[in-house]
């Protein structure tokens, strides 16, 4: 969803006087709430309902849409059927999308489907562009809110943290197989400190606890846990506050791509070309066990396949560009 509103923005920007209204699921209210890149957001939970439930909670919802007589719906959940239909049954006089294959028949602007890799931004980008979207800023966006920023400004402020010198580390992972090893991680974090003198925040949220703590045990001096984010906006006013990130390839890894902090990620299974952080500040670290596909045991195995020694000649150049050019518009571009 956050790979998903550098799209959303650009279509707010270029028709400004227009409402636009966004339908996504609850997680959104986070992400994109009324008010900041959209005027309006409607929730659809589609997994909370199931069988007669679901078919009547979505026969209101279409009668909802019609209500405002659409004047265009963009279907950016290219892969769905459910939202094909969603689309199409809204009665909007324009309708565009690259997908599914089978219901292009919906569409008024049909966007042809990529073949191939390619990144899931401009996936999203050619369906908005098909309809005269003009794309300022490529960069996806999550929300921040004053108390967000508070939260963050309040844990540096305690910890006599300050930006240039903090490196964030988030080790978790929303499935275990896609998470590098603790121990990996936890031993990067030492390095950080003892070569650079930095400081290093270890982020985490739900059961991630233990998992930072470890991490964080490295230097207990110079490695802060962080406390637990429990909004996407709390975690990405931490990550705003640091001057580099390392992290999983992940939902917080779109989140510091969202705050513009230069991140190294590290991927398993995932193919960079599709779903590597988005823009030259960002560096990926792909696993050098590469297949077409991944059972969960191989997804492990291409984790587990990702060294130390590969982490760190990445963070530690980057870091170093960094501090080379700490106005964020010169590092632009460096590899």
């Amino acid at each position: 969803m956050v790979i998903s509103t550098g799209a959303i923005r650009s279509v707010k920007e270029t028709f400004p006087n227009a409402r636009a209204v966004l339908l996504s699921n609850s997680l959104m209210q986070q992400i994109a709430p009324s008010g900041s890149i959209i005027d309006e957001l409607i929730i659809y939970d589609e997994k909370e309902y199931h069988g007669v439930k679901a078919i009547a909670h979505l026969f209101r919802l279409v009668l909802h849409l019609r209500r405002y007589k659409f004047d265009l719906a963009i279907n950016l959940r290219w892969h769905s059927d459910r939202c094909a239909m969603i689309a199409y049954l809204s009665g909007a006089k324009e309708r565009v999308s690259s997908g599914p294959h089978n219901m292009m028949g919906l569409y008024t602007t049909k966007v042809p489907f990529p073949q191939g890799r390619y990144h899931e931004v401009h996936r999203n980008l050619d369906i908005v562009k098909a309809v005269g979207v003009k794309v300022n800023d490529e960069t996806p966006y999550t929300y921040i809110s004053i108390d967000d920023v508070k939260f963050a400004r309040d844990f540096f402020t305690l910890n006599n943290l300050e930006k240039n010198k903090t490196i964030c580390i988030h080790p978790g992972a929303s499935k275990p197989i896609r998470a590098w090893l603790p121990e990996r991680f936890r031993e990067i974090a030492k390095k950080l400190v003892e070569q650079y003198d930095v400081n290093v925040i270890v982020t985490w949220s739900g059961k991630e606890k233990e998992l930072a703590e470890y991490v964080a045990s490295a230097n207990p001096l110079k490695i802060f846990l962080a406390p637990q984010t429990k909004t996407i906006g709390e975690l990405a006013s931490l990550i705003k506050n640091s001057n580099m990130c390392l992290t999983n390839c992940t939902g917080p890894m779109n989140v510091a791509v969202a705050v513009r902090t230069p991140t190294c990620a590290i991927l398993g299974s995932s193919d960079p070309t599709d779903w590597g952080p988005y823009g030259e500040i960002h560096r990926t670290i792909k696993s050098p066990l590469v297949l077409e596909s991944y059972t969960d045991e191989q997804e492990a195995e291409a984790m587990n396949a990702v060294s130390v020694e590969q982490v760190w000649n990445v963070v530690s150049r980057r870091w170093e560009e960094i501090r080379a050019h700490p106005n964020p518009s010169l590092r632009e571009g460096l590899f």
